[in-house]
C-alpha cells in the first residue's frame, strides 16, 4: 500500500512538474501608480527647470558663501503658474511660473529661502528666463558650517 501511495505522488509530482507554464507580458505590466496626476506635471516640471534655479541661487550665494548651495527638486514650491498670453479657450504657451526654494549646504542645512520668477516660452532662446530674484530670509549656520561664510565687511 505504501509503495502504491508512493508511487501515486511521484507520477502526480513529475505530470505537475513537466506541465507547460504559460507566462504572458500582461503578467509582467507594471500596476499604475496612485500617484495624482497634477503633483507628476509638477515634479517634471522642476526637473526641466533645476538647472536654471540652480544657476540663479548660485549667483546670489556667491558673494555669501565660499560653497554654492544645492537645490532639491524635492524642496521647491510652486507659489503661481500661469500663461502670460492667452486665455480662456486661447492656448498660448508663454508661461509665467512663481517658486520658492531653501538652498542647503552640507546634511541638508538650509541657508536661506529665496523666490524666483521664470518665464517659458517658445521666443526665448533657451525657452527659461529668469525675470525676478528675490531673498526673502537667510538662515543661521551651525558652528561646523561658519567657515563657509565669506566676510561681509565692507559691503553695503
Amino acid at each position: 500500500m505504501k509503495i502504491r501511495i508512493r508511487s501515486v505522488l511521484l507520477i502526480m509530482t513529475i505530470l505537475l512538474c513537466s506541465m507547460p507554464v504559460t507566462i504572458t507580458a500582461a503578467s509582467f505590466q507594471p500596476k499604475e501608480s496612485k500617484e495624482p496626476k497634477l503633483l507628476l506635471y509638477q515634479d517634471m516640471v522642476m526637473e526641466f527647470l533645476l538647472p536654471d534655479i540652480q544657476n540663479a541661487v548660485n549667483d546670489y550665494y556667491k558673494n555669501r558663501l565660499s560653497e554654492n548651495p544645492l537645490v532639491y527638486p524635492y524642496q521647491i514650491e510652486i507659489v503661481q503658474a500661469k500663461r502670460v498670453n492667452g486665455g480662456p479657450g486661447d492656448r498660448g504657451f508663454h508661461f509665467s511660473i512663481t517658486l520658492e526654494t531653501e538652498p542647503v549646504l552640507g546634511p541638508h542645512v538650509a541657508v536661506g529661502r529665496d523666490r524666483m520668477i521664470f518665464e517659458i516660452s517658445p521666443l526665448f532662446p533657451d525657452k527659461v528666463k529668469l525675470i525676478a530674484f528675490r531673498h526673502l530670509q537667510s538662515f543661521e549656520l551651525p558652528m561646523n558650517l561658519q567657515e563657509l561664510l565669506k566676510s561681509t565687511k565692507g559691503t553695503p
